[in-house]
């Protein structure tokens, strides 16, 4: 039998959705009374579920202004970034000579339902569902070299940049931008041109900076 959600723990799942998602934006004000009123419930557990979403960096306390959502950390997503680009160029190169039509013709896919929730879904369902196309379509190019170690340890580090990447896929720029980049990528492995895909998946990853630096909270 599954044991019910406390108010507390579907109060710290609903705020770090709206965050993630970008519904709360980095470094906007989180109030106690107008969230416990849009969740219909007091302000115990929204305080709680606050304090657990702080302990995972997502919020913050400062003292006489109250809650808000925690801008992004410079240091912190270069870090990860650092990481990020060695395994995914990385994979691209490895990956290429392996790459079959069939995994062309998924990443295609991908690419095309990104277009398409571009031009149908709310704004504020469009970062969650665009992201996983993007994971997608990279992963799909990715696993042509059969790597889990790697490909698995790229997806933990995705894992650990959800809050940025959620932020990053909010930006109109980016979401404007990605679906054109990915074309590029296809149109490269379609020509089975190794240094024209290397140069478009180093394009695509140079735009996540661009698109973050305006959230981050402090300089390198």
């Amino acid at each position: 039998m599954v044991k019910p959600k406390t108010l507390t723990e579907a109060a710290y799942e609903d705020i770090k959705q709206w965050i993630l998602e970008g519904e709360i934006t980095p470094g906007s004000k989180i109030s106690l009374e107008d969230t416990a009123s849009r969740l219909e419930v007091s302000m115990t557990p929204i305080r709680e579920a606050l304090t657990k979403l702080q302990q995972e960096g997502l919020v913050e306390y400062i003292p006489r202004a109250g809650w808000r959502a925690s801008k992004l950390s410079k240091k912190t997503y270069f870090k990860y970034r650092e990481l990020q680009l060695l395994l995914e160029l990385t994979l691209t190169e490895l990956a290429f000579p392996y790459v079959t039509d069939e995994a062309i013709k998924s990443m295609e896919e991908a690419n095309e339902r990104l277009r398409y929730f571009l031009e149908t879904l709310p704004k504020k369902e469009l970062p969650r569902a665009l992201l996983k196309e993007n994971d997608t379509i990279h992963m799909t190019l990715f696993s042509c070299y059969g790597n889990e170690v790697m490909t698995n340890m790229l997806q933990n580090v995705w894992d650990s940049m959800s809050y940025y990447r959620m932020v990053m896929f909010s930006t109109y720029y980016y979401r404007e931008i990605g679906y054109k980049d990915h074309e590029q990528i296809i149109k490269a492995l379609k020509k089975k041109d190794a240094q024209a895909v290397r140069y478009a998946m180093e394009h695509h990853l140079s735009e996540g900076p661009i698109c973050l630096e305006e959230n981050f909270d402090e300089e390198l």
